[in-house]
């Protein structure tokens, strides 16, 4: 603490002045004597042995190693050029500054607004006009104070570098693991590594983008921990899967070559090679098997998607079974896809098109024919267009007296070339026309079921999409149900 009877007597002119206190600190931890409460005791102490009015006290806590950085500090200064303050207080000189640049600030407000700064614990007073003696101490400190933080800093790094060549990684916890204090290493946490091993070995198939391997792990059930509920982010998934951490390996800057590490790997150095090329490729193709039920049937226990695996046998014959994957569903069910086919198909047999009211087809026939029919319309109208022009070409020529036969045949030739058949045009579409509102009629003539076997996988999707409403599987038994709409054309 400072001794006020070393002051000089020019520190009487302090009494009763207007001034602003600073205290700042880097980081939480602070050496003795130097924490935000202890300087502010310092500059209060001081500010009230002399009778000071504290205008306002500044409080920071931030680094002072680059100048202008520094919120508060910048505020203090425009108040001190307002001039609403005369004196400035502050505990420690390396508290106000670690840099030159904010030096020169703090010099200009002596020299240039007529400021007097106050560094209790040394017992120092900075006035103008400046004593060079004093300049160069203030200097000297600054430069040794941003001197020792590098120092501390240089060799803070070379401790880290050592002790990650010694196989501890002293970083943030990589998922999948935690940092054993005891045992001074990484160790697994098994319910995060089993997320980390799917993601890898789903991206390894080849059947799957980043995007869908984190839709499929939420799908499957397995859990991000640290977001419960939700999918893992696409960029925190593509990190992970770029990690070689997971290999029981790490690099760090200093090194060329990746470190061996203290702690045990999660998957293998093939498996990461293999998901390393395949990112290198940056594959975006869709699943491999582009199966009938997939995301769309779900387990009637617990609601999450099954997923489809297709079996191959030695006498190449496939069979899709669906599974549930989900890890905490207790009943694992299980089912074959013709299973699913010969029940889903006798609940299509119950629906008759001829039911659906006919004001319903008639809008669904006027949406369907609704292009063909405003070709038509333009076809129609183009028959008064060409003969319009055509007619303009024969006034045109005998206005002005145009006997070429060639000029009028090349005219009426680009004419024919604008509009072709416009006759022969109309007719092929009123067939077409006509042609589908016959298969129409004829469709509705029929059960779904007669036309839904007709249809292309992605068609029979949509079909299924539309119709069912409750579409699960449990209990041994397929449960489906059908929106509203449809259960009022079910055969009685």
């Amino acid at each position: 603490m400072f001794n006020l009877n070393n002051l000089f007597s020019k520190w009487n002119d302090l009494k009763g002045q207007n001034s602003l206190t600073y205290r700042r600190i880097s980081t939480l931890i602070q050496d003795k004597g130097t924490s935000l409460k202890d300087q502010k005791e310092i500059c209060d102490t001081f500010c009230n042995s002399y009778k000071m009015n504290i205008i306002e006290e500044f409080e920071e806590k931030a680094s002072a190693m680059k100048g202008g950085k520094r919120q508060e500090f910048n505020k203090m200064v425009q108040m001190l050029k307002e001039g609403k303050a005369k004196v400035l207080v502050c505990a420690f000189p390396d508290r106000l500054t670690r840099n030159l640049t904010d030096a020169e600030t703090i010099l200009e407000l002596i020299e240039d607004y007529g400021i007097t700064v106050v560094f209790v614990v040394p017992n120092r007073i900075m006035q103008s006009p400046l004593d060079p003696a004093d300049v160069l101490i203030f200097l000297l400190e600054i430069i040794f104070a941003n001197y020792r933080v590098r120092l501390d800093r240089q060799r803070c790094n070379a401790g880290i570098v050592a002790k990650n060549k010694s196989g501890f990684r002293s970083t943030q916890t990589t998922y999948g693991y935690m940092n054993d204090s005891e045992l001074g290493k990484a160790v697994i946490m098994e319910s995060r590594a089993k997320f980390v091993r799917k993601a890898f070995e789903l991206y390894a198939t080849g059947n799957y983008s980043v995007h869908e391997v984190a839709n499929e792990l939420f799908e499957q059930g397995f859990e991000y921990e640290r977001r419960p509920d939700k999918k893992i982010p696409t960029q925190s998934l593509n990190s992970m899967l770029r990690n070689l951490f997971y290999t029981g390996k790490y690099r760090i800057k200093q090194e060329d070559k990746p470190i061996i590490g203290t702690h045990e790997a999660i998957i293998s150095d093939e498996l990461f090679e293999k998901v390393q090329n395949l990112l290198k490729s940056n594959p975006k193709s869709p699943r491999k098997h582009n199966l009938l039920y997939s995301r769309l049937l779900t387990c009637a226990n617990c609601g999450h998607y099954m997923t489809g695996d297709v079996k191959v046998k030695p006498n190449g014959n496939k069979y899709v079974y669906y599974r549930c994957m989900n890890p905490k569903c207790k009943e694992k069910v299980s089912v074959s896809e013709v299973s699913i086919d010969d029940v889903v198909n006798t609940y299509l047999k119950k629906l008759r098109l001829e039911l659906i009211p006919e004001d319903i087809i008639a809008d669904g026939l006027k949406n369907e024919i609704s292009s063909m029919s405003q070709n038509l319309s333009t076809l129609k109208r183009n028959i008064s267009r060409k003969y319009h022009s055509e007619q303009c070409v024969m006034e045109k020529a005998a206005k002005n007296g145009i006997t070429d036969e060639k000029y009028i045949n090349d005219k009426m030739s680009a004419i024919q070339e604008k509009y072709g058949d416009l006759n022969m045009q109309i007719l092929a579409t009123e067939k077409q026309i006509e042609t589908v509102k016959s298969k129409v009629t004829e469709t509705f003539k029929k059960r779904l079921y007669d036309v839904y076997t007709g249809f292309d996988t992605p068609t029979k999707r949509k079909v299924l999409e539309l119709v069912a409403n409750i579409f699960n599987y449990g209990e041994d038994r397929l449960n489906m149900t059908f929106e509203s709409a449809f259960c009022k054309i079910k055969r009685r």
